[in-house]
């Protein structure tokens, strides 16, 4: 059961674009989320494909409310997911093992999956009895296990491999007869019977075990999965002779096993193991929220409600600054509307326009893949798909130099945008004249507003935020708003506010910061 879209869902995802992933830094804040590599591809994953059906975000933001608000209920599915792991395990090895089903390695190895399976499933049914949940997939889980371990044909599988486990835990060896020839070389090896206690010889079992072909291939699939090495080489006669007689005597002594384990051999485990991706996903997301507010930092679930374009968040902040220790956060509120859903941003330098920008951007995907958010309120629908132009490395522009390549990935993000979709610009076309750079910015806003995209267009180009007046003239539902990163003081405050670009401000702040304003500049030289 794939506990990460609703039930009938179509499953249908919007792939982020990789410049998007980089800009919004998602691989970095998955990272933070968690140290375990194997979860990190899972939550890479997950983050990379927002859903486009809302009923499959709801889904997911119901079952991580479940896990936000019951601490108990995330530790106990945790333990059980080890087994889930230990499940899927054995599905992935089941190829393997086909190609020996006649060996007794065989059958141990299916015994052990079965058993797993029973104990997962009892371990589930258990956890979400005893754990107030109200989601429906979480809800859905429990009905379909329920079933599952109330049929008879469960209890009588959990009953048969009990004894079937007692039976060869009661197996601790065997007497094992020899007979050789006059020059003392076997001639015939024969087990005499298996007793339930260690009988001391000259070798160890594992000796024996290494010579077996069938048991070799068990140890290197055991190895495989974090399994002791086994040494293979065995050169002893007496051993090699003893491997068929002592196989075909553990194969006749567990034949009622092989017998009873044939009744299972069309068992799946799948139900359980498609869990595994979406339990793995809600226990670290609930974990790392409670990592958050352990250190002071708000953070809320998101209403997916209300038209499509409308976006309202409050207290926002950016995740990245959890990440670097920041205390001293500034927060702020943030809406979109089909009446104004496209904004000019202008501030200093080192004013915050970035980490803002990109924590609106974090907070859509966040919102998508059903997770909290970092803020006190979040409501609204989320955009159906992310794209970004960040400033890239000088060095991947050489074939086509810097204003080629904004026009090649602008071109890409026209294309691909439509009235679902936030647009994050940062410093496009900085690198050339001021005269061209607002003529091709005004022509990118103009298409953008015709197309209904919401945008955020971060630029130092400040005679664009005075066009407004001209530019909210084109056809199209938004308006077009100007707003700054406050400045107070000549100090930074990282506060958005409506307003148009306060030029002379930004330069002061940007030379007292520096050092080069006349007066400093001047004190400076006398100084030396």
């Amino acid at each position: 059961m794939d506990i990460l879209f609703a039930k009938n869902s179509k499953k249908n995802v919007t792939q982020l674009k990789k410049e998007t992933v980089k800009d919004l830094a998602l691989w970095e804040i998955v990272d933070g989320v968690t140290a375990d590599e194997s979860e990190r591809l899972i939550l890479k994953d997950i983050f990379g494909k927002i859903p486009t059906d809302l009923e499959d975000i709801r889904y997911r933001q119901e079952i991580m409310k479940d896990f936000l608000k019951n601490e108990m209920l995330a530790d106990e599915i945790a333990e059980a997911l080890s087994m889930i792991k230990t499940l899927k395990d054995y599905e992935n090895m089941r190829p393997a093992r086909v190609q020996q089903d006649h060996s007794l390695y065989m059958l141990l190895e299916k015994l052990r999956e079965l058993s797993v399976y029973v104990n997962v499933s009892e371990a589930i049914v258990k956890c979400l009895r005893n754990n107030q949940i109200e989601s429906k997939g979480l809800c859905s889980v429990l009905e379909s296990l329920e079933e599952i371990v109330k049929d008879e044909h469960f209890e009588k599988t959990k009953q048969d491999i009990n004894q079937m486990l007692e039976e060869i835990s009661s197996v601790k060896g065997a007497i094992v007869g020899v007979n050789f020839t006059p020059d003392l070389n076997v001639e015939q090896v024969s087990v005499v019977e298996f007793v339930p206690y260690k009988v001391k010889s000259k070798y160890t079992f594992a000796e024996i075990a290494a010579s077996m072909s069938n048991i070799i291939n068990a140890g290197m699939a055991s190895n495989s999965v974090g399994g002791p090495p086994v040494d293979t080489k065995v050169l002893d006669p007496l051993l090699v002779t003893m491997t068929p007689q002592i196989e075909k005597h553990l194969k006749r002594h567990f034949s009622r096993i092989k017998h009873i384990m044939m009744q299972y051999v069309k068992f799946d485990g799948a139900f359980i193991t498609e869990m595994y991706e979406g339990f793995t996903f809600y226990l670290a997301m609930a974990k790392f929220a409670r990592r958050l507010q352990e250190e002071g930092y708000e953070i809320c679930m998101p209403e997916v409600s209300g038209e499509k374009g409308t976006f309202q968040i409050k207290d926002l902040y950016n995740v990245r600054l959890f990440f670097a220790h920041e205390t001293n956060v500034v927060k702020n509120d943030f809406s979109f509307t089909p009446k104004e859903n496209m904004y000019i941003l202008t501030g200093p330098n080192r004013g915050g326009k970035t980490i803002i920008e990109q924590a609106l951007g974090i907070i859509s995907v966040m919102t998508s893949i059903g997770s909290f958010v970092t803020a006190s309120s979040c409501v609204g629908v989320p955009f159906g798909n992310v794209l970004t132009h960040f400033p890239i490395d000088e060095n991947l522009t050489i074939n086509y130099g810097r204003l080629g390549e904004e026009a090649i990935r602008i071109k890409e993000i026209v294309d691909e945008a439509d009235d679902r979709t936030l647009i994050l610009f940062n410093e496009t076309y900085s690198t050339t004249s001021a005269s061209d750079g607002l003529y091709l910015s005004m022509d990118l806003l103009h298409v953008l507003k015709d197309l209904g995209s919401a945008v955020i267009f971060n630029t130092h180009i400040h005679e664009l935020a005075k066009s407004i007046e001209e530019m909210n003239g084109w056809e199209g539902e938004s308006d077009i708003v100007s707003i700054v990163m406050e400045i107070k003081n000549n100090v930074n405050t990282f506060r958005v506010k409506r307003s148009e670009p306060e030029l002379k401000s930004y330069a002061k702040n940007i030379a007292e910061k520096y050092g080069i304003t006349y007066e400093q500049m001047k004190e400076t030289k006398e100084s030396l």
